[in-house]
């Protein structure tokens, strides 16, 4: 039945791009081992997928599984590291109506936070920066956001980082 072997392509192509993805994320962050064995994973699902196509490239059945699997991979893929959310991010936070109100109930939620005196286009302001596990980072900009609404907040992901008050687990998984 010709579309067995399609939905066998659209399954595996969804596999092979959402390993893909994962490889892709560990790579940039540096971890070799978990990216190579990831893409020993892909490799090995893309190649029986691919063969399947060009074993049978008279069905073109087998051409839009392999299209939409690639395509449903991808969404899956980002769904995949969205809901692991491994790794840290550094959040700079910048207050004139709350940054006392913002430091402590960080503290009270168990964030570090370093506070540097800083001078914007208004006035004095206070910077506070942030690293935390990237899956809190929503919880991290929802306590700003009640502190003070007004907030200037830019996140990016951490590559490396090393001492302070990480936990000294953590401290171990960022450091490179």
């Amino acid at each position: 039945m010709p579309l067995y072997g399609a939905l066998f392509i659209f399954l595996a192509r969804i596999g092979d791009v959402s390993v893909g993805t994962l490889r892709v994320v560990h790579t940039v962050r540096g971890n070799r081992w978990i990216a190579a064995a990831l893409a020993l994973v892909e490799a090995g699902i893309w190649i029986v997928a691919v063969r399947q196509v060009f074993n049978q490239l008279d069905n073109y059945w087998n051409v839009v599984g392999y299209a939409a699997g690639f395509s449903t991979g991808t969404f899956v893929g980002i769904t995949l590291e969205r809901w692991i959310a491994s790794g840290w991010i550094i959040a700079r936070i910048i207050s004139r109506d709350a940054p006392e109100v913002i430091r402590n109930t960080l503290l009270q939620h168990n964030f570090g936070a370093t506070t540097v005196r800083g001078e914007g286009r208004d006035g004095d302001v206070l910077i506070l920066f942030v690293v935390a596990p990237r899956r809190r980072g929503r919880q991290l900009l929802d306590i700003v956001r009640v502190a003070d609404p007004d907030a200037f907040v830019t996140v990016d992901p951490v590559s490396s980082a090393t001492g302070g008050h990480l936990p000294a687990i953590a401290s171990a998984s960022v450091r490179k």
